[in-house]
């Protein structure tokens, strides 16, 4: 089929979650499918990777620039958009796609995620499927609730209230959705909604575990830190959790890696390979307190053999057994009780076993790619 498909973000470089996603499905569906990428970017010097991208049959790329400009936030504030969707609302892409869509016979639209629809033609005959990462206002209602200045509270919740109308709105025009979680689809409650998981190179993340824990136990947290959920969970580590942690193992080592990370201590930036820390560390400490979808943290450290603490937030919309794939923590003594669980060999092993187990008949990005193909090809 020709499938015409538009990104909010360059899926390359793999530096956050939509990334990984888009760039591993476009990847593998382009071997059936004639694909035809329109991308917006936010600085020009993206551009140059666009031959990682060769396996499309075109790419056109639209500038977007960052989400806080002026003229961004003058048109949510002057319109009905909400500001995350005032960014996505382009004439040149809008024009573009139009052209695209009246000359080019295509087979369906795919947009992803639906936060881009202020840029997608409203008059169409063809069917589009619109792909959610998250349910976006939750993940900007959960900030605004927890949003240090007061005053300014009630204009950020009214930006999450527009947000809402705006989700319907795509929602009720979509041929079909597509969620990352059965927790999504049920909160979406309609009929056309199908889960198309997140999911993990199986092949590049080998599993590798390690044998024993010694009394230096370091811990590991991964993320991009442009987005709030990241921030918040890095901040929760260290204020509530930290403490506690080298209290109890004072030669304990924590190290958050990922790209954005502001400066402190125990903040590590980019490095070369996220799979050697994977492999160097002994636990991934996830206590997610805000977003949606599945966390690809924790399905790339389950893949690769790396066991995980997480919050029952993390998990959600995840398959897997709270003491079998991973360890669920909410309270500092929770963290410190799973930490005690994994210090036994066995105990240990069995989840590592059983989490890479869960990942190759769930996770892995051939498999999910085909239950996307699935539901093109029904469409």
């Amino acid at each position: 089929m020709k499938i015409l498909f538009v990104s909010a973000v360059l899926p390359y470089p793999l530096h956050s979650g939509g990334q990984i996603r888009i760039y591993n499905l476009l990847k593998r569906l382009s071997k059936n499918h004639d694909i035809h990428l329109f991308s917006f970017i936010r600085e020009n010097s993206e551009k140059k990777y666009l031959p990682e991208l060769s396996f499309c049959s075109s790419v056109v790329t639209v500038q977007r620039g960052r989400g806080l400009q002026p003229k961004y936030i003058l048109k949510a504030l002057t319109s009905s958009y909400p500001l995350l969707w005032s960014t996505y609302h382009n004439s040149e892409m809008l024009a573009l796609l139009s052209d695209e869509v009246a000359k080019g016979k295509y087979d369906l639209v795919h947009i992803e995620p639906g936060y881009v629809w202020p840029s997608i033609p409203g008059e169409h005959r063809i069917p589009i499927v619109v792909a959610e990462h998250n349910i976006e206002h939750a993940v900007y209602e959960s900030f605004v609730k927890a949003f240090r200045i007061g005053i300014l509270r009630p204009f950020l919740m009214r930006d999450v209230i527009k947000m809402k109308t705006w989700q319907r709105h795509v929602w009720e025009r979509a041929t079909r959705i597509i969620t990352v979680s059965e927790s999504d689809k049920t909160f979406i409650q309609q009929p056309n909604v199908s889960v198309v998981p997140n999911g993990v190179d199986t092949k590049l993340f080998a599993f590798s575990p390690k044998k024993t824990m010694g009394k230096a136990v370091t811990f590991l947290y991964v993320g991009n830190f442009r987005w709030m959920e990241n921030r918040d969970a890095a901040e929760h580590i260290i204020r509530d959790f930290w403490p506690a942690i080298r209290k109890a193992y004072p030669d304990a080592r924590l190290r958050i890696v990922g790209k954005n990370a502001p400066k402190g201590q125990y903040f590590v930036g980019m490095v070369d390979s996220i799979q050697a820390e994977l492999h160097g560390a002994d636990i991934m400490l996830a206590p997610i307190r805000v977003g949606g979808g599945t966390k690809y943290k924790i399905l790339e450290a389950m893949a690769s053999g790396l066991p995980v603490i997480t919050s029952s937030l993390g998990i959600a919309g995840m398959s897997g057994t709270g003491k079998k794939h991973f360890l669920i923590a909410e309270s500092a003594d929770d963290v410190l009780e799973s930490i005690a669980y994994l210090r036994n060999g066995n105990r240990r092993e069995e989840i590592v076993t059983n989490a890479r187990a869960l990942i190759e008949k769930e996770y892995s990005w051939d498999m999910i790619a085909q239950q996307l193909n699935d539901i093109w090809n029904s469409l």
